[in-house]
């Protein structure tokens, strides 16, 4: 009897040895996939966090088909493989059926769905709408959810254009607040956000208020705040202070992209000005800091300057480029 009892115990031990190297393993691939994700290889990721939920103790594991989701997605956009954000969207729906309970995985979900219409659905209308419905449903089962509200309002108002509806989706996020510094992140996205909704609607003043609280709120992202006011402001017609708005973000910018983009934008704001020497040095920079990302309308603009400028055979060079890239303006 001590004897089937010691056999009986050490199959115990084992058993329960195999889970636990089954679920250092499980945990190994999905730090492996974590680290693919932050160096970029998504399709890599997607296969280590498969791994893990493969050899996962527990099969109900919402976590890790989120995370597939989410790394599946990354991939597909950069390659422009719809079957694989289709895959995408099947992880994130078999991690809400897991926990349905998790309103998270509902925000990610309308979040790929918004995403795929950018990058594969010709910016469909209606499937806007069914990331706004994920949305939703994730602020029924957690009202207090930002991250819904944030996305929400986002996708309304710079998909959809229902700037009014967005606006009170910002307001809800900022009345919901929050004290640690993630959700000092999210405020500041809302009044950011909601900077850009007022200057569609014409409130500039109250525009040009949110994005200066959006600012006081996340100093560290002041440069993409700036660079987003200056967006707005050039928008509504207000090139002098786009001007203004976009050297600030020139000024405080670390990266070579964010202040490409403000001197492109710059230009812009500079040739509705009639200030053509100055719009052609600033595409000039653009060109020159991130080349790979100057489009044709970039060089088309910038002829159009030369042009003004009575430097005919820069203009058509200019002209040129912008052709050979494809620009049909």
């Amino acid at each position: 009897m001590k004897a089937e009892f010691t056999v009986a115990l050490l199959a115990v031990a084992m058993l329960f040895a195999s889970a636990m190297a089954q679920e250092y393993a499980a945990d190994d691939w999905l730090k492996k996939g974590y680290e693919l994700m932050a160096n970029g290889s998504f399709e890599e990721a997607a296969k280590a966090i498969q791994k893990s939920i493969d050899l996962c103790p527990s099969p109900t594991n919402a976590t890790l088909w989120d995370a597939k989701a989410q790394s599946l997605a990354l991939a597909a956009s950069l390659n422009g493989n719809r079957s694989q954000y289709n895959e995408s969207l099947k992880a994130e729906d078999k991690a809400i059926e897991m926990d349905p309970t998790n309103s998270t995985f509902l925000v990610n979900k309308g979040f790929l769905i918004a995403n795929m219409a950018d990058v594969f659905e010709d910016k469909n209308a209606s499937m806007y709408e069914d990331s706004v419905k994920e949305f939703e449903k994730a602020i029924q089962l957690d009202p207090k959810n930002m991250d819904a509200w944030n996305w929400k309002g986002m996708v309304l108002d710079s998909r959809l254009n229902r700037s009014e509806e967005a606006l009170l989706a910002y307001e809800k996020v900022i009345e919901i607040g929050g004290t640690d510094a993630r959700d000092n992140i999210l405020l500041a996205n809302a009044w950011s956000a909601k900077g850009g909704a007022l200057a569609k609607l014409g409130r500039n003043n109250e525009s040009a208020a949110a994005f200066d609280r959006a600012i006081e709120l996340n100093p560290q992202n002041a440069a993409s705040i700036w660079y987003l006011k200056a967006r707005s402001f050039n928008s509504s017609g207000m090139y002098d202070e786009a001007v203004k708005a976009y050297d600030k973000a020139i000024e405080l910018s670390k990266v070579n992209l964010t202040v490409a983009q403000a001197y492109e934008g710059k230009g812009s704001a500079l040739l509705k000005l009639g200030k053509y020497d100055e719009a052609v040095s600033a595409y000039d920079k653009a060109i020159e800091l991130f080349p790979i990302r100057a489009s044709g309308s970039t060089w088309h603009k910038k002829g159009t300057a030369l042009k003004a400028l009575g430097k005919q055979s820069e203009a058509d060079a200019a002209f040129a480029k912008a052709k050979e890239m494809g620009y049909q303006g």
